[in-house]
């Protein structure tokens, strides 16, 4: 759910653009002292200074940036299939930061380089989301839009190995956005986010691809909503989330897919405000996790944020988070295996120093840790080929341009 334009600032935390309006940007300036305590009424303890060590380390690797400037440039998602072979996209500037073109990038075990994407003619075109079946079945999500028009379309991009295609999507609204993607083999892909019908309407938005065309889902009960992502376990266990709702009375939303049709499932909520989901990543029936966070007035009268992650046991959703203090989101999750999930964020991890960053987190099946990155931008996306090796995308907090940094271990 990733808005080229609010990442323009690293800071904000990445929401599209058709709903700015209800979050608020992340900002440093959060600190704990007794005033942040009284104020953060969904502060929990930070990760446990008890939790295990992992052995591997975080490092930047350089990435090229596309495009006419540095500035603009931003990964959004990515996907890794083994050491040699990973994938990152996003937007580059086209010509300004402002007005973008799709970037993707092809990491070879060496280096990264850009690949390119099929020419699209729109202002603003990004690809949020990417799925692999396999090296040369890769499918990527995202947009093209002309806010002077208020109008939108889906664009759905195929990676065959050789060349990127755009794949012809479906666009039954006035706008229509996507924000997620995932492929079990190629006749059986499936896409999220939301559409427009009215410049005062909009709801999420799936739709399924069988290898000839498109079939789309009626989700219309779920007013002022979206989807932010959307996962697939197997042809009959797949899950889409997001929200819909006013601001800060937000109800996260998530829908399960058995094979036959979409049922919405009963979420969690917190009294006070509302919950934002992100991401949602799963490795088996049973053990299902979606991030994203507790959104509520504070006593300024703005948004304040507080990350929040849940667990799914195949039979009710219940947060289970290493919980960040202040100001704080999970942007992504990724599971690899039940004892092997990474997620990604900023909040405060260290409750002595009041320390502030761009997070790693790490579970092992009976706990998180927080794993230490350089911590020198804004992570986006996660994924894993293994448990020695992943890899963490977003935008550079140092200098204008994307942003990779690699996971290894012995």
């Amino acid at each position: 759910m990733k808005d080229i334009n609010t990442l323009i600032d690293a800071r904000a935390l990445p929401l599209p653009r058709a709903d700015s309006g209800r979050h608020a940007s992340l900002g440093r300036s959060c600190r704990l002292g007794l005033l942040a305590f009284l104020i953060t009424v969904a502060c929990y303890p930070t990760v446990s200074a008890q939790s295990p060590k992992v052995a591997g380390k975080w490092k930047v690797v350089a990435s090229p940036n596309g495009g006419t400037q540095a500035a603009g440039n931003a990964l959004l998602a990515t996907i890794a299939l083994s050491p040699t072979d990973a994938w990152a996209v996003g937007a580059e500037p086209n010509p300004s930061q402002y007005l973008t073109a799709t970037l993707a990038e092809h990491w070879n075990g060496k280096k990264w380089s850009i690949v390119q994407t099929p020419a699209i003619s729109a202002p603003t075109v990004q690809l949020n989301s990417i799925s692999a079946v396999g090296s040369s079945d890769i499918w990527a999500a995202g947009y093209a839009e002309d806010p002077s028009c208020f109008c939108s379309q889906t664009v759905v991009e195929r990676w065959d190995g050789t060349s990127w295609t755009r794949i012809t999507s479906p666009n039954p609204g006035i706008a229509d956005f996507l924000y997620g993607i995932t492929a079990l083999s190629s006749t059986d892909v499936w896409a999220a986010g939301y559409e427009w019908t009215s410049q005062s309407t909009y709801f999420p938005f799936l739709m399924h691809y069988d290898g000839h065309s498109w079939s789309t889902f009626d989700e219309s009960q779920f007013q002022m909503g979206q989807l932010s992502s959307v996962f697939a376990l197997a042809t009959n266990d797949v899950w889409a989330v997001g929200w819909f709702g006013p601001l800060a009375a937000t109800q996260g939303l998530a829908l399960h897919w058995d094979g036959e049709s979409w049922t919405q499932v009963a979420f969690p909520s917190e009294q006070g405000g509302g919950i934002v989901l992100q991401s949602v990543s799963g490795a088996a029936t049973n053990d299902f996790w979606a991030v994203g966070v507790y959104q509520y007035i504070n006593l300024w009268g703005s948004v304040s944020n507080s990350a929040r992650g849940f667990h799914w046991n195949d039979s009710t959703w219940k947060q289970k988070q290493p919980a960040l203090s202040g100001e704080s989101y999970f942007s992504d999750v990724m599971a690899r295996a039940t004892n092997d999930v990474w997620l990604v964020g900023e909040g405060i991890v260290n409750i002595q120093t009041g320390q502030e960053m761009f997070v790693t987190l790490h579970w092992n099946g009976s706990q998180w840790s927080n794993v230490t990155n350089p911590d020198k931008g804004t992570l986006n996306a996660v994924s894993a080929s293994s448990g020695s090796d992943a890899w963490a995308v977003g935008v550079s907090i140092t200098k204008p341009g994307t942003y990779t940094m690699h996971y290894v271990a012995p």
